[in-house]
């Protein structure tokens, strides 16, 4: 009887062991499947974080690839601009300075006359009147405008002996001569002038010719 007991005791105790083994066994399997969960989850996100920055490394490559292509672009504006301020000022200057040069012209032309009146006043007085100290005082008047006229770039064009140049000068009359070369001017009736290298008027002449 007692045998009997000890045996259902220990069956009993076996039993009570195999269900905690196997307890055990079945925490240790959820246990790792939880740890094994978590591990995969951990790797899932930490290749959403890879990859998340790898997407923004690439955005802000983009970007800056857009805003180097948008400064290289200003810069070219830029120069575009410089020059094309440049080339406005350049030209600017040169109309100011032909403006210039077209008013001194005009001026210059206006006074042609004023000093060609001075030229034949003081030619045709009389010897007994040239020490007179208004002739004196005209002829100083005739010297001053001259002399300002010339430093605006004035100067008379060589007409009498010279070759007949119809750039230089306007044959108003011609005059057959055995002592002249042919061409050649032997009578100048108005002077001509040049401001600079520009001829503004040109001389009035006669030019001899042969038979």
């Amino acid at each position: 009887m007692n045998t009997q007991k000890q045996h259902e005791r220990q069956r009993a105790a076996e039993a009570a062991q195999d269900i905690a083994a196997e307890a055990a066994a079945q925490l240790m399997d959820e246990q790792a499947a939880t740890f094994d969960k978590q591990a995969k989850d951990a790797d899932a996100e930490g290749a959403a974080a890879a990859t998340s920055e790898e997407q923004e490394v690439e955005r802000l490559r983009v970007d800056l690839d857009a805003e180097t292509a948008k400064s290289a672009e200003y810069l070219a504006q830029w120069h575009r601009t410089a020059a094309d301020f440049a080339n406005f000022k350049r030209r600017s200057e040169q109309e100011r300075s032909e403006l210039a040069k077209l008013f001194n012209e005009s001026l210059v032309k206006a006074l042609l006359p004023v000093l060609d009146n001075f030229e034949r006043a003081l030619g045709s007085l009389p010897p007994e009147l040239k020490t007179h100290s208004w002739v004196e005082g005209v002829s100083l008047t005739e010297k001053q405008l001259r002399s300002t006229l010339e430093k605006e770039g004035l100067s008379a064009i060589e007409a009498l002996g010279q070759t007949f140049d119809p750039n230089m000068h306007e044959a108003v009359a011609h005059e057959v001569s055995d002592q002249h070369e042919e061409g050649c001017v032997i009578e100048e009736f108005q002077k001509g002038y040049k401001l600079h290298d520009r001829v503004i008027r040109p001389s009035m002449v006669k030019v001899s010719r042969r038979s």
